[in-house]
């Protein structure tokens, strides 16, 4: 006689009991498993997977969390690793450069304050490819991978890794192929909450000048964001200008042509482009970064994206996949994106004339 469900019926709740006896494993290898523990062995831990899929277990969340609380709240001589993979960039630039220096930080410190030891490794090591990382990786057992913000010029990253073996996330707003889950800066919210600020300090005419390799990477998001909410909203195409380091263009003529109250730069050095150093020095208004830094020239406030939270972001969105038991490359990425925090400029000696 074959067994039915009366509709209306809650299902039976399948447990790791029943997927241990499916597997024909003990209970505890099954734990050891679902958690890609590496003290199990790849063909265990996919058969372990197979079972608990064909009998439809689902992890309890509220389970989940108090276990991920126990091994951040306790020290133990064995803890499971992450993956800090640099994409694309050099051992030396990773140490010498203070924006990659915060995002490690942060990184790091969200791991341990989760239970995790995270170990750095390098795409652009002499010698290193796709395909061998990918290796070492799997045979370390190391499922859980935070990848590092790209620093060059490419709008497109591509790691040729079977992604079914890891669960991933990038810290970032690069596109990747495929796509993965990302924690980001919120490149719009950003330069709408610049406006704002500029705004309530009496600027009604601020410019902007957005290096163009940023406005690819965000998907025009600054610029969006600017001409959707400039004061004089109007007049704003005319008040964005996209540029290029070591372009020589003299952007003096078009910034005293505009008029501004306020200059918004997406970095403080575009303040060296020909012109634009003369002509900020005349300008009776508050300059202003996107991307603020402690080493941001006094004076100038922004934008500080908060990159070392950001990345610690990154650190979650991997662990809440390798709680969920899930890997590869996502059908509908998470995008977890932040508009980072004001820093007040240094107002000029001149007050701003509202409607200049």
């Amino acid at each position: 006689m074959k067994s039915f469900t009366v509709p209306g019926t809650p299902k039976p709740v399948v447990t790791l009991k029943d997927v241990a006896a499916r597997a024909k494993v003990s209970l505890a290898t099954v734990s050891y498993a679902l958690r890609q523990h590496p003290k199990i062995p790849v063909a265990t831990r996919e058969l372990i997977a197979t079972a608990a899929r064909e009998l439809g277990y689902r992890p309890n969340p509220r389970v989940a969390s108090l276990m991920a609380h126990i091994r951040g709240a306790h020290s133990r001589s064995y803890r499971e690793r992450l993956a800090f993979v640099w994409v694309h960039t050099s051992r030396a630039e990773a140490r010498q450069n203070s924006f990659l220096k915060l995002v490690f930080a942060g990184a790091r410190e969200r791991a341990t304050q989760m239970g995790f030891a995270l170990e750095e490794f390098w795409t652009a090591d002499p010698g290193m490819t796709d395909q061998r990382l990918e290796q070492i990786l799997r045979a370390r057992g190391i499922i859980g991978v935070v990848l590092s913000p790209v620093t060059t010029a490419e709008a497109a990253v591509t790691l040729g890794w079977n992604w079914r073996h890891f669960a991933p996330a990038v810290i970032g707003n690069v596109t990747w192929t495929p796509e993965l889950h990302h924690a980001g800066h919120h490149h719009f919210l950003a330069m709408r909450l610049a406006l704002l600020k500029l705004a309530k300090l009496g600027c009604r005419r601020p410019v902007a000048l957005i290096e163009a390799t940023v406005h690819e990477r965000n998907k025009h998001a600054y610029v969006a964001a600017f001409l959707a909410h400039r004061p004089q909203a109007a007049s704003a195409r005319g008040l964005v200008r996209l540029v290029t380091r070591g372009d020589t263009t003299d952007l003096g003529p078009w910034l005293r042509a505009a008029r501004p109250d306020a200059l918004i730069l997406s970095h403080a050095d575009l303040v060296d482009l020909p012109g634009v150093s003369k002509a900020a020095k005349e300008l009776r208004g508050p300059r202003v970064t996107l991307y603020w830094s402690k080493d941001t020239p006094r004076g100038i406030g922004g934008i500080d994206q908060c990159q070392d939270r950001v990345a610690g972001h990154a650190v979650d969105l991997v662990a809440a996949q390798l709680n969920a038991n899930e890997t590869g490359a996502p059908d509908l990425p998470r995008m977890m994106l932040f508009p980072g925090r004001w820093v007040e400029p240094r107002f000029p000696e001149r007050t701003v004339q509202a409607g200049a």
